[in-house]
């Protein structure tokens, strides 16, 4: 008989990296734990036009499918931004 599979390791964290392109420097860096990011994330969308794109429900979709690494790693030319979201 097999031995019984370890549990996988499931995230506990939502973090949010914004870095300026150009001097490399961190605007923004929140570290969330995960069972709050629900209520965080509708109050913040009433806060922070920035983010109103954002489809929560495929969110946490993501979040409660207990990935772990980056769901978000994007370049934004246009404000000089470097936006990283992941779970860890």
């Amino acid at each position: 008989p097999e031995p019984p599979a370890a549990p996988a390791r499931r995230g506990r964290w939502l973090l949010v990296r914004v870095t300026d392109t150009d001097t490399g420097k961190t605007r923004v860096n929140v570290r969330l734990p995960l069972n709050v990011v629900e209520a965080g994330m509708k109050m913040g969308m009433r806060f922070s036009p920035e983010i109103q794109d954002i489809d929560p429900g495929q969110l946490m979709a993501v979040i409660n499918s207990g990935e772990i690494g980056h769901i978000v790693d994007v370049f934004d030319e246009k404000d000089g931004e470097h936006v990283e979201v992941y779970i860890e």
